[in-house]
């Protein structure tokens, strides 16, 4: 068992980072767990609930984004059309968009950003290893298989 437990911590040691993560997440339960956990690897955050603070948070920013990870259904526009502008604004960010709701789902596959996409509810070790292979890619490898 010890070697199990191990092999798994050892895992979840690879799926640590430094780089910086703009979360947006409009249930703030669900952004405080995320944000927390991924802090908790390493990872430097910047939360926003809507796209319109998302904008701001970024403008704001002192730090370079490396990685968009937004919530698809958001009030006002959604995590596709916050994608969409963040490619604009800074091609080199990557993508990972989630969704509690299996059609919005269906709809990153046939999004630019096809494999990019973590369902809800995940585990932290999933949404750790998410995180790490999306930011692992080129910026522009959005149809690579994870």
């Amino acid at each position: 068992m010890e070697a199990i437990i191990g092999a798994a911590s050892s895992d979840l040691c690879l799926c640590r980072g430094k780089e910086t993560i703009l979360l947006v997440e409009d249930e703030a339960f669900v952004r405080k767990a995320t944000a927390e956990a991924l802090e908790s690897a390493g990872y430097r955050m910047v939360l926003a609930a809507t796209a319109a603070q998302a904008k701001a948070a970024y403008r704001d920013c002192f730090e370079f984004v490396d990685l968009l990870l937004a919530d698809v259904v958001l009030p006002g526009p959604s995590g596709h059309e916050l994608a969409a502008e963040f490619l604009v604004l800074c091609p080199q960010v990557r993508i990972l968009l989630m969704s509690g709701y299996a059609e919005q789902l269906t709809l990153c596959e046939l999004s630019p950003y096809r494999k990019n996409y973590l369902a809800k509810p995940f585990s932290i070790s999933t949404l750790l290893q998410r995180v790490r292979q999306v930011l692992d890619r080129t910026p522009f490898d959005f149809g690579a298989s994870a």
